[in-house]
């Protein structure tokens, strides 16, 4: 849960950095970025007011050219030539009514405000013609490449640009044009016809250009005199685009009157502009705080505290390293695959145009700060695991290099190359020799040996590498017998050599030692019984005769109390070692598998019912309630039920000398995934201070302070019992609470039961 918290806020945190930075590009000029907003001084020190400059310079360059083209007057020259193209019919020269009369007959047209729109087209003469000049882009053929294609458009494209030209030119001639401005500027350009034409909307304010709080002059030396800083970049000429005249004096006069005197965009970009700031701020600010939230949180979550201290691994941490960074890079790449296949459309219709680049940008930041945070903590959960390259593929190599069987498979490596490149020259030889046959006989001498040679190479390799096959085939064949039981199979020497030889003995050797080994175990295994079987034996002998004589003085009358007590005790220890001496040698005929099982069809239910039953009087005394649930259909099972009787008493047994008194003895008997089980759990008198393995051991008892006199062979006889019969004995401790499982095999259902 607090993992789960700490991503989430890292979540917010990458978001509010995310958003920051996005409202800072929207308020930052247009997207020219926050590098404006660093200087800390007015509008007309800024790299907008700069920018702004840069803009204008272009558009009056831009408007010159127009100018030139649609006429010096404030309407376009109709008249005026526009366009001459070769076509079919040889030179056709259009002038501005002529591209104004074809663009209606195409559905172009200039409305009230002279904007460029598009309606119905009338035409379908859309021939192609090879343009060989544009006014109003008289240097269109210096920024292409020539080819056979140069100039060739159609009729449609080419009334289409002329028009687009035309409503640019009522455009900048109504901001470039007008004397109610703030911007005052002057420039002397020659058109394509090697005429100086001025522009400019200085009138009677020419020579004060220069006494403007800002301004730029640019004599016809190419000299720049200005305090605007930074300077404008595009002042000087541009032969591809524009061209100053050739003139004595100023070729470029250009001032801002910082007064403001005039609503312009100057004007209102200097009254927006302290807000801009302010914006731009509060944008870096949200954008500063999401960033340092994000690293702190991002320390947080990389560092999964909780994984580490738990030694949790995630299935990425088990991974080689290499492969890990590998499947998160392509789990990346699938990622934004999706994302520009889907939510890239709605991008489309949600965003501008300009602004798609962007967000494309962002979204694969976003993608793969993602997938290196993922791989960010993985390395962090590694490097507490055993190590950054732990399982990596570097890190293996570097094992393997010193490695024995690593350095074998080296050796064959390099043997298998020395092979392959021996092919290589042979083959490369012998064509050689064959291709210059005819040069000298010596080739072909030298191409037959080099054949020769790399055959019979080839041919006692094959020999050797079947020989070697076939002997690990018997070696693999050998170690399936010893596996299955053959102890005593020895493998023959003869044949085999090298590495394979020294395989054989090591197998032989080991045949041998196991042999003796298990000799061994079966000789102390046989010992061991006999040893139990022959010291119970002789035990039970005189045990018989001091029970049966306690008996005759118990039935003496005898009227000292304290013989009396005497001969209790007696009665009680002889009675305990009758049967640790029963249970002794019946743990051993367990352990060794010397029972004989009679397996028969059984009822666990009933089997289990009958057994807490004989124990109702035991479990009454300590005031223990015995609570048993059984399925309402029979669970069968195949089993002894003399011994499964041996294993549910032992059990209940256990339950009634150690359970808490006064407390409930649950059994339970289910079906379940072709198993019947039967489980009893009660809550300890008595700390369990000792794990469920060592409880079904010999002699081992739940308590070392209990005064119980039980053999501590009881859960190790059923345990043995339950495992003769197919089954499994589980035992389960947690905390106080006991809990006992047999499970075994559900028995098939008989004729009767499957037809009803």
């Amino acid at each position: 849960m607090k993992r789960s918290i700490i991503i989430i806020f890292h979540m917010l945190a990458v978001m509010l950095a995310l958003a920051g930075f996005i409202m800072l590009r929207d308020y930052s000029a247009e997207g020219r970025g926050i590098s404006w907003t660093v200087s800390g001084g007015s509008f007309e020190e800024s790299n907008l007011f700069s920018d702004m400059v840069s803009s204008d310079i272009a558009g009056i360059k831009r408007y010159a050219v127009l100018k030139n083209a649609f006429g010096p007057g404030e309407e376009p020259d109709y008249q005026r030539t526009l366009i001459i193209a070769d076509s079919t019919n040889g030179t056709i020269t259009y002038n501005v009514a002529d591209i104004v009369s074809s663009g209606k007959k195409f559905g172009y047209s200039l409305d009230e405000n002279n904007r460029l729109v598009a309606g119905e087209a009338a035409a379908t003469d859309n021939y192609q013609v090879r343009v060989k000049y544009k006014a109003y882009d008289p240097y269109y053929f210096n920024n292409i490449a020539p080819g056979p294609s140069q100039g060739l458009m159609t009729l449609k494209e080419l009334c289409f640009e002329a028009m687009r030209a035309m409503a640019e030119y009522y455009s900048l001639s109504e901001m470039y044009d007008t004397q109610e401005t703030n911007l005052v500027y002057s420039a002397y350009f020659r058109n394509d016809n090697g005429e100086e034409i001025e522009i400019g909307n200085a009138g009677d304010r020419t020579g004060s250009i220069t006494g403007l709080p800002k301004y730029i002059v640019m004599n016809d030396e190419m000299s720049v005199s200005t305090n605007i800083v930074p300077q404008p970049v595009n002042i000087m000429p541009d032969n591809a685009t524009f061209e100053y005249a050739e003139m004595d004096g100023n070729v470029l006069e250009l001032g801002i009157d910082t007064m403001y005197l005039y609503s312009d965009r100057y004007k209102a970009a200097s009254d927006s502009f302290s807000g801009y700031i302010r914006k731009a701020y509060s944008r870096m600010a949200l954008m500063t705080a999401g960033i340092l939230l994000s690293l702190v949180s991002l320390v947080l979550v990389v560092r999964d505290t909780d994984a580490v201290r738990e030694g949790r691994e995630y299935l990425i941490d088990r991974l080689p390293f290499e492969g890990m960074v590998f499947l998160m890079a392509a789990a990346a790449v699938l990622v934004y695959a999706l994302f520009r296949t889907t939510l890239y459309n709605f991008m489309e219709v949600l965003a501008a145009e300009n602004s798609w680049g962007f967000w494309c940008k962002t979204a694969k930041s976003v993608d793969t700060y993602v997938f290196c945070v993922i791989i960010m903590c993985s390395m962090y959960r590694r490097s507490k695991n055993g190590g950054i390259f732990r399982n990596s593929l570097i890190e293996r190599a570097l094992i393997e290099l010193t490695d024995d069987n690593a350095v074998n498979a080296w050796k064959a490596a390099i043997g298998y190359g020395v092979y392959f490149l021996f092919n290589a020259v042979c083959v490369a030889g012998a064509v050689l020799g064959i291709e210059n046959r005819f040069a000298s006989r010596y080739y072909v001498f030298a191409a037959v040996i080099l054949a020769a040679l790399c055959g019979a190479v080839n041919i006692f390799v094959f020999i050797r590498l079947y020989g070697r096959s076939r002997q690990r085939g018997i070696i693999n064949s050998s170690l399936k017998r010893i596996s299955e039981g053959d102890t005593s199979y020895e493998v023959p020497e003869k044949g085999f050599t090298g590495g394979e030889l020294e395989a054989v003995r090591s197998i032989n050797s080991i045949s041998d030692g196991l042999s003796r080994a298990i000799n061994e175990q079966v000789k102390a295994d046989r010992l061991k019984a006999d040893l139990i079987t022959n010291v119970s034996h002789d035990i039970k002998t005189p045990l018989t005769s001091i029970i049966n004589y306690v008996d005759l003085i118990k039935r003496e009358n005898i009227d000292n109390e304290k013989v009396k007590e005497y001969i209790d005790v007696l009665d009680r220890k002889s009675a305990r070692l009758k049967n640790l001496t029963e249970d002794l040698v019946e743990a051993s005929k367990a352990s060794s598998g010397n029972i004989k099982m009679e397996m028969c069809r059984l009822n666990m239910s009933e089997l289990a019912g009958q057994a807490g039953g004989e124990f109702e009087d035991k479990f009454r005394k300590r005031n223990l309630e015995f609570i048993l649930n059984t399925p309402e259909e029979p669970a069968y099972i195949m089993a002894d039920g003399r011994h499964l009787w041996r294993v549910f008493e032992n059990l209940l047994n256990n339950a009634a000398k150690y359970a808490m008194e006064n407390t409930r003895i649950y059994a339970d008997v289910v079906r379940e995934n072709g198993t019947c089980i039967f489980t009893i759990k009660n809550i300890s008198q008595d700390k369990l201070n000792i794990s469920p393995d060592e409880l079904t051991e010999r002699f081992i008892r739940g308590d070392v302070s209990r005064s119980t006199e039980g053999s501590g062979l009881g859960l190790s006889i059923a345990k043995s019992l339950t495992s003769l019969m197919g089954g499994r004995l589980v035992i389960e401790i947690d905390g106080d609470l006991y809990k006992a499982k047999v499970i075994l095999n559900e028995a098939a259902e008989t004729e009767t039961e499957k037809n009803g």
